[in-house]
């Protein structure tokens, strides 16, 4: 009985991981490679900011810590200060660009390879020639929704090519932290 269930457990694990058989071999990452769709895109998005925005960020940041200072609460104005120190840092380096793939077999981000079995949906957020991003739902636990900018590929046509292989998740929006560091431009 305890055979039966973990050859179960087993199987629904093979299946996620994308492997295949008895042995556990990965699926052969050449299927990957024979993309319908190959594009480049930041690995994170990086909004242009102009001298404006950079006044008011300082005017807020310091405005927090003035706050900080004022009630005596060392642990917020430490923590502003790593935040800003974080920030700065951070969009202080280049963006890192990835070879995103679509193949018949499933999506190729960078070197990490996810079969279709391991999707369970996907929507598109398209606003115009301004913005467009892939979402896709995965059975990950621990990042279980991905964001891929679309850069210059046609939104309708990778949705047609994706409703072959996934489920579209009709209606769903952008969710609330994507739009507001996209309209804040952090």
């Amino acid at each position: 009985m305890f055979k039966k269930i973990k050859e179960k457990f087993q199987n629904r694990k093979n299946k996620r991981q994308g492997t295949n058989g008895e042995n556990g071999e990965m699926n052969n990452p050449s299927r990957f490679n024979q993309a319908v769709f190959t594009w480049t895109a930041p690995l994170k998005h990086k909004a242009q900011k102009g001298k404006v925005w950079m006044i008011m960020a300082s005017i807020v940041v310091a405005a927090l810590l003035f706050y900080g200072a004022y009630t005596a609460n060392w642990f917020f104005l430490v923590a502003i200060m790593v935040a800003a120190i974080v920030y700065a840092l951070d969009h202080a380096e280049p963006t890192k660009e990835i070879e995103i793939k679509i193949s018949d077999y499933g999506i190729k981000i960078a070197e990490h390879g996810i079969p279709f079995s391991n999707i369970k949906s996907f929507w598109i957020i398209h606003y115009g020639p301004f913005f467009s991003k892939l979402y896709l739902r995965t059975y990950q636990h621990l990042m279980p929704e991905i964001g891929i900018e679309l850069m210059d590929q046609d939104p309708a046509e990778m949705r047609e090519f994706l409703t072959r292989h996934i489920v579209e998740w009709e209606g769903k929006q952008e969710g609330f932290m994507d739009m507001f560091t996209r309209m804040l431009r952090l």
